[in-house]
């Protein structure tokens, strides 16, 4: 799928951020990066938008096309492959496909998008000390992470990856958890029998200027209640109680 998105323009942009050629809180508008980096004035818009959702930039208030700054935001906690690492336990995943699509009603929703917007599709099961842990899709939107379906994260952190590649930190998690009905794929992928129930985690991970970039499902084999109790202790509380 041929996204006609400004990639070179916002890589050249973003790098310009993370060596410290604008300073925090300076000011500008699309012109003003159209003209430097020598490229249409709607290209250099897009990128402006893009950098807002990630957290790289503002909107100054009561403008409709200023932003200010905000530079590049450390995250301050743990991906959960990194939580899994130093709780002793070994993590990978095996990435099953990557995928460009029209972002549904309900992904559109989630992500605070327009209908039909394309947003990555990107599914993978987790797997730790080589039990198969959750079946994980995540939604991005396409502006965050152009060129995703080339990089490799089975033994690396994807978030770390956003907060490195992709300069978009997301210094927030909106969870929820409830048990719901195993999916063929679930009892497929994880080896649960017929009837079973499995734990869904569904996380928004969201941007400095609480825009949403990740939506992610997880669904998590009900068996694996130490790896669940280390990792989201609350949501390990459901376990116990079936």
């Amino acid at each position: 799928m041929n996204i006609p998105f400004p990639r070179g323009l916002q890589g050249r942009f973003e790098l310009a951020i993370a060596e410290g050629e604008y300073t925090r809180g300076e000011t500008l508008r699309a012109t003003d990066l159209a003209g430097r980096f020598q490229a249409p004035e709607d290209q250099a818009e897009l990128v402006l938008l893009a950098s807002y959702r990630k957290g790289l930039v503002d909107r100054v208030p009561q403008t409709e096309d200023t932003f200010q700054v905000l530079g590049l935001l450390k995250r301050g906690m743990d991906s959960v492959f990194t939580h899994t690492t130093k709780a002793g336990f070994k993590p990978r995943s095996q990435v099953r496909s990557v995928d460009i699509e029209p972002a549904s009603p309900l992904v559109a929703e989630k992500l605070r998008l327009k209908v039909g917007s394309p947003v990555y599709r990107y599914v993978r099961t987790r797997y730790v000390d080589e039990q198969a842990v959750a079946n994980q899709t995540n939604y991005i939107p396409f502006e965050i992470c152009p060129g995703l379906e080339q990089d490799d994260v089975s033994r690396h952190s994807f978030q770390k990856l956003l907060e490195g590649k992709y300069r978009t930190a997301t210094p927030e998690m909106e969870e929820r958890f409830s048990m719901v009905p195993a999916t063929e794929e679930d009892r497929s992928i994880l080896g649960l029998p017929e009837g079973s129930q499995v734990l869904l985690i569904e996380r928004t991970a969201v941007s400095a200027t609480a825009w949403p970039v990740v939506w992610a499902n997880i669904r998590v084999h009900p068996g694996r209640y130490q790896y669940v109790a280390s990792l989201w202790p609350k949501a390990a509380e459901l376990l116990r109680a079936g």
